[in-house]
């Protein structure tokens, strides 16, 4: 279908890139919710899922979730985003400068292509007419002639042509005799020029030398229009170079995701199945996007097409009958007395006007003879830059590799991960030390060295102190010293010590520097280090600063579950305090009243010895009885360190029933224990097991407040599995737990007691997981619940 197109968005369009309508995010919370990727379909929905189905099988790999391809154009993307129906774009540059002012669409990875055996990140259009059309040498000799295109909207389909043209003076819209848009696929928009459908012709660069690689154009049978040799490609180019398609994230993708799929992507190996089938060369960082920026701004187009409506050919429109009355009366004016003052000078300056273009000539000629006299050199000098250049990218992406494998190895420990690292930068940066150090207020101190030991010998501290003086200056940036005897004023013994370059970051943690990452060299170094080489130290700073939040965040945990736990032992106490004040009084009054009786026999002289020994010696255990129960409640109670060591369990399970002794008799539940007497021990802490069990315990007790007296039986059992672990359960005739509650009974402040907290089951699994054991509960058949943990024996009782 051929029609000339006079306007380039809707107003309905315009008026939603304006308000910037918010797309709805409709991720599902669960993991195992479909991820969408948008994928701009331009040759196609069949081929675009052909070419990209296999990036979305090596991302659900890499992520652990399903992602799938749903190829659009251009109108159904925007639908999509906006409905909330898509995570992920994969568009050309031109519409994803629309997405990004309409829907916050944010890139992460830009994609590679591979272009006579190199890899390329750019690419560009080709304007092109018949060789045997003689009447178009250039640009400037379209006007007048018939043009084709893929559509007003693709941006290498027509947007960067239509820039170039714009700046050789021809407006496409205006200037051509017929501006056809076929659409997708671009190979018809080739082969109408190869017929004479059209004059001439834009379409991507790639398009046509594919065409000519597969036999079907001859590449001779083409004239390219405003050439562009040696910009960056070995394809031939009318237009500009442009950033490659960017994968972008939407506004309400959730952000974790978003990095996960970045460093799936920027991991993808270039020669992997997934970059073959979509014929790229896998993925970098997302490059500057900029130009395309510039572009649309030239052309008023995307984001910037509400120039259109302040420009000054607008106002020309609207007031054009009065600005052509005045125009024409200035310019008659103007002509009229240029006429005649220019009719006075030209002859008294066409002498000088041609002496100096003799001059100038001259001048470009000896120009031109020095130009191409250096230019071999600095060809070869740029070359020589370029590789550099692609070897350094090479390199500081093997290390991000690396650093992003060691950072997610699940079972590396905190220390492994930090030495891991240090040893990964130090042989990056081919330097013989590399130390972390600590600057907190407590002291500065080295935390970890990698490499040469002899370097830091007898240092307390960081590397240098001078130096991370002037990094907390420098507020958190690298400081790269290549040569240390050019530093003037060194104070910090760094010549002293052999060092002669150094290169430091700071460790930001909570908005502050935590500590330092420093390396040193001991020969100077021509320059300082490269911009990647510098932005990949920042990286391993992030990285250490995250797993060193990480590690405090574990610590404070720990310190937390330690005091909740204490704090569930004084609950515990203080409704045991009743029971535990009756417990102790007996054995206090029976010493009370003994010390009594002797001290009476005493005053009446009644010295018999075998008599007051008997009473002074009941007295004693009366006393040493009570002295027992508080010193098992003190330790019950007492708030310190996790202490491992061998744990009988029948002790525990003993030591407990005797604290909860009389609590049982008050509400007359009988306590039967039935101890495996070849238990094995156990790696643990008592305190903490004793308190499993008194929960376990005491919740078997108020289960049985229904129950009619007399028939209130709690069972403790210790038992030595099969399964080579050590198991204790306690067995009640309540009336038992629902269906529904049973889930949740270990969920912390879950409570089916009108008085209760909710907290003893939970610290109860807490402590029972922190020993590498398992906790759960069940129904009896008979009523009643049994609650049973199992912890794994003693290594030295598995022989």
């Amino acid at each position: 279908m051929q029609h000339r197109h006079k306007t380039l968005l809707p107003a309905g369009m315009l008026l939603a890139l304006v308000l910037g309508a918010a797309p709805v995010d409709h991720l599902a919370a669960d993991e195992g919710a479909v991820i969408r990727i948008g994928i701009l379909a331009y040759r196609g929905k069949t081929l675009a899922l052909t070419r990209w189905s296999a990036t979305a099988k090596y991302l659900s790999a890499h992520i652990g979730r399903p992602f799938e391809i749903v190829p659009v154009d251009l109108d159904e993307m925007a639908d999509a985003i906006n409905t909330g129906k898509l995570q992920f774009t994969l568009t050309n540059p031109g519409n994803y400068v629309s997405l990004e002012a309409r829907f916050g669409a944010s890139r992460i990875a830009t994609m590679q292509t591979r272009e006579q055996g190199q890899t390329r990140v750019r690419y560009g259009a080709v304007i092109i007419t018949r060789s045997a059309n003689s009447s178009i040498q250039s640009l400037q000799d379209l006007k007048g002639k018939s043009f084709m295109a893929v559509s007003p909207v693709a941006f290498g389909g027509f947007q960067m042509a239509w820039r170039e043209l714009i700046e050789n003076g021809i407006d496409p819209f205006s200037d051509l005799s017929d501006l056809q848009f076929a659409g997708f696929p671009q190979d018809k928009i080739i082969h109408a020029v190869q017929t004479g459908a059209v004059d001439a012709a834009t379409v991507r660069a790639e398009t046509l030398m594919r065409m000519v690689e597969a036999g079907t154009v001859d590449l001779n049978a083409f004239r390219i229009l405003n050439p562009q040799h040696g910009k960056g490609s070995t394809l031939p180019l009318s237009t500009r170079l442009y950033p490659e398609w960017p994968f972008a994230t939407l506004r309400n993708t959730p952000r974790e995701l978003a990095t996960r799929v970045a460093q799936a992507l920027l991991s993808m190996p270039a020669d992997h199945p997934a970059a073959q089938a979509s014929r790229t060369a896998g993925w970098t960082v997302p490059l500057d996007y900029s130009p395309v920026h510039r572009l649309m701004k030239t052309l008023k187009i995307g984001p910037y097409q509400i120039l259109r409506q302040t420009s000054l050919s607008a106002v020309i429109k609207r007031y054009a009958g009065w600005i052509g009355g005045i125009t024409l009366l200035l310019l008659s004016l103007i002509i009229l007395n240029g006429y005649i003052s220019r009719t006075n000078h030209r002859l008294k300056h066409a002498q000088s006007v041609l002496r100096n273009e003799i001059s100038e000539r001259k001048r470009s000629q000896e120009a031109l003879a020095r130009y191409r006299d250096t230019l071999e050199d600095e060809v070869t000098k740029r070359t020589e830059d370029l590789e550099e250049t692609n070897r350094s990218l090479e390199k500081s992406r093997m290390a991000l590799r690396e650093l992003v494998k060691i950072t997610s190895a699940p079972d590396l420990s905190h220390e492994e991960k930090l030495a891991r690292l240090l040893d990964t930068g130090r042989e990056y940066f081919s330097l013989p030390v590399a130390v972390l150090a600590s600057i907190k207020a407590g002291g500065r101190q080295i935390c970890r060295v990698s490499g040469d030991t002899g370097l830091v010998k007898n240092r307390a501290g960081p590397l240098s102190n001078a130096c991370v003086t002037r990094l907390i200056e420098h507020k958190g940036e690298p400081l790269d010293i290549p040569d240390l005897e050019q530093v003037k004023n060194d104070t910090c013994g760094c010549r002293q010590q052999g060092w002669r370059n150094y290169l430091g970051a700071a460790v930001i943690v909570d908005g502050r520097i935590h500590c330092t990452l420093e390396f040193a060299g001991t020969h100077a170094r021509e320059s300082t280090y490269s911009t990647w080489d510098h932005e990949l130290l920042k990286v391993m700073a992030q990285w250490i600063a995250d797993e060193v939040e990480l590690q405090i965040a574990h610590e404070a945990r720990q310190r937390h579950q330690a005091e909740f736990a204490r704090v569930s032992r004084m609950n515990t106490i203080g409704e045991m305090a009743a029971s535990l004040a009756h417990e102790l009084n007996q054995p206090l009054t029976g010493a009370i009243n003994y010390c009594n009786g002797c001290l009476r026999m005493l005053r009446d002289g009644k010295n018999d010895s075998e008599t007051l020994a008997i009473g002074m010696q009941n007295a004693v255990e009366g006393a040493t009885l009570a002295a027992d129960i508080i010193r098992r409640i003190r330790e019950f109670v007492q708030k310190g360190d996790s202490r491992q060591c061998a744990v009988d369990l029948n002790q525990a399970v003993c030591n407990v029933a005797t604290l909860v002794k009389h609590e049982a008799s008050r509400h007359q539940v009988k306590l039967r224990l039935d101890l495996d007497k070849n238990l094995p021990l156990v790696d643990g802490d008592l305190i903490q097991l004793e308190q499993v069990v008194l929960n376990f315990i005491r919740n078997g007790i108020d289960a049985m407040d229904a129950v009619i007296s007399g028939h209130r039986i709690l069972t403790v059992t210790t038992l030595h599995t099969k399964g080579g672990a050590v198991m204790v359960s306690t067995k009640d005739n309540g009336e038992g737990i629902t269906d529904e509650a049973m889930p949740r009974i270990f969920d912390a402040f879950y409570t089916t007691k009108a008085d209760g907290m909710g907290i003893g089951l939970s610290i109860s699994r807490s402590i029972i997981e922190a020993h590498q054991g398992n906790i759960r509960a069940r129904s009896l058949s008979n009523g009643g619940t049994e609650l049973l943990f199992e912890l794994p024996i003693r290594p030295a009782n598995l022989s």
